[in-house]
């Protein structure tokens, strides 16, 4: 199965790099109340301390500074992701839910760790057209099958490019000039260049001078019942997206200018564009998530190398006195005992 991509793989590249030789040290830990921190050997630079108590995690350090987080009873567990399957992006970044973890912080900050993106902006505005009747990929094929057949078309009727391109010249001369009415229009006016717009789309693709064979050998290769007379647009769909996109780059400086280039753009775009969500995540929380999954990583491994490690076998205070007293019945010399629980045996 394909792993998804990570939509923060620069980020995570970023901090991985300065991450790699991190250690956890455990400053510390009695149940819930820890304090974790995790550093690179001698040096406090991209450091960062995790502390948690009863339903709460905060963070501080050089980076994750000044976010605290509140959910469960040990907030550890809660961002423990291994208890779910814990999956990961193609670049190797674990599958992080930021969205939640930043409606789990304290006092409602989550609006506060997204900020406007440009590149969100122009993601949006980008994808936007892919479905769009005029500016879509559909439209494109059409547009593409279209200048397929009427450049057969042209070459049959014995056309060279520069006939070809004066009876499309023609042809968008006389659509535009037709578009400055509106369709219900009947003035003599609106109906002659109506009509002329017509005309030109027909000796476009006329196939009077075909033969009967040329005819049904291009009516097989192509959908000659759908392509043809329909107008060809100067640019295709694909270059008018472009524009598109161009255009918004231009305007994609602050979140109120691009919102407002939306709004004039409704027509192609739709009314609902204020709808958008023009924000992503900013890089600080998303490293504070970063530093909170590798704590919890960490300090997993330290538990579990804990559990894995038998505690010293100590012997009891009350045995070595009696094991000193047989010891000196037995005629013994007494040696004092270097177990570091053994008190001194008394004359």
């Amino acid at each position: 199965m394909t792993k998804p991509t990570n939509l923060y793989a620069h980020a995570y590249a970023d901090f991985l790099r300065e991450t790699a030789e991190h250690q956890l040290v455990v400053l510390h830990d009695d149940g819930l109340y820890r304090h974790l921190r995790i550093q690179r050997s001698g040096t406090r630079m991209w450091s960062w301390d995790i502390t948690t108590w009863p339903g709460h995690l905060a963070t501080s350090g050089d980076i994750a500074d000044g976010y605290m987080f509140t959910r469960l009873e040990d907030m550890i567990d809660f961002f423990d992701i291994s208890k779910w399957n814990r999956d990961y992006h193609s670049d190797g970044a674990p599958s992080l839910d930021v969205r939640y973890w930043a409606e789990k912080l304290w006092g409602g900050r989550s609006h506060e760790v997204k900020k406007y993106d440009a590149d969100v902006f122009l993601q949006l505005v980008r994808e936007h057209p892919v479905d769009h009747e005029a500016l879509g990929d559909e439209a494109q094929a059409f547009h593409e099958r279209q200048l397929t057949l009427l450049k057969q078309l042209h070459e049959l009727r014995g056309l060279d490019e520069a006939a070809q391109l004066e009876l499309l010249k023609t042809h968008w001369v006389a659509e535009a000039r037709a578009t400055h009415f509106d369709s219900s229009s009947h003035t003599t006016l609106a109906r002659q260049r109506r009509d002329a717009a017509a005309s030109a789309v027909n000796r476009l693709w006329s196939a009077d001078d075909l033969s009967d064979e040329q005819f049904d050998r291009l009516a097989m290769e192509h959908d000659w019942n759908e392509l043809p007379g329909i107008a060809i647009e100067r640019e295709s769909p694909a270059e008018r997206a472009a524009e598109i996109l161009a255009d918004a780059k231009a305007r994609a400086d602050s979140e109120s200018e691009a919102h407002k280039w939306l709004q004039d753009q409704s027509e192609i775009l739709g009314e609902y564009t204020w709808e958008w969500d023009l924000r992503d995540y900013d890089i600080h929380f998303l490293f504070t998530c970063y530093c909170i999954d590798l704590a919890v990583q960490l300090y997993r491994e330290h538990q579990s190398q804990r559990a894995e490690t038998p505690e010293p076998t100590c012997l009891s205070n009350r045995f070595l006195d009696f094991l000193a007293r047989t010891l000196r019945a037995l005629g013994c010399p007494r040696r004092r005992s270097s177990h570091p629980t053994t008190e001194a045996v008394q004359s």
